[in-house]
């Protein structure tokens, strides 16, 4: 993501997994340096966004509802 992004809030059917390959990911919840990995389950709901810009993996939909 490029610095300053902002995604719109949004629920997760089938949860959703994140891993940080570089910069920081944050939503309301906290911010995730490189390295992190964050698990959300089934209709987790977020609004996510990244101050300094980031690079993430995401997986959804995969988890037990």
């Amino acid at each position: 993501w490029e610095p300053g992004t902002v995604f719109n809030r949004h629920r997760h059917w089938g949860g959703e997994e994140i891993y940080v390959i570089d910069g920081t990911f944050q939503d309301e919840h906290g911010d995730y340096p490189k390295g992190s990995w964050l698990r959300n389950p089934h209709l987790s709901e977020h609004t996510p966004f990244s101050e300094e810009g980031c690079l993430i993996y995401v997986k959804t939909g995969h988890l037990p509802a």
